[in-house]
């Protein structure tokens, strides 16, 4: 059975892993690549698009930098 969150996720989790995998789209990688680049596993790559797992901010910079994009476009505060 799987585990219940104590907490709902929020919508800005989920928005920031839509927005990963856009970029990561974008630029033909595959999360193996992705992760590969940032040093954590692929699964997590996953659960981040998925909005499963919220990341820190040490990993937010991380996908800033393997993206080449600044935190506004990461964290979708463009619009």
């Amino acid at each position: 059975m799987p585990r219940q969150r104590k907490k709902p996720i929020p919508p800005e989790v989920i928005k920031f892993g839509k927005k990963v995998k856009e970029l990561r789209q974008e630029r033909e990688m595959s999360q193996m690549d992705v992760g590969a680049a940032m040093s954590i596993d692929r699964e997590n790559i996953r659960k981040y698009e998925k909005g499963i797992q919220e990341p820190k901010l040490s990993t937010v910079i991380k996908f800033a930098k393997v993206f080449e994009v600044s935190f506004d476009e990461l964290l979708n505060l463009e619009d």
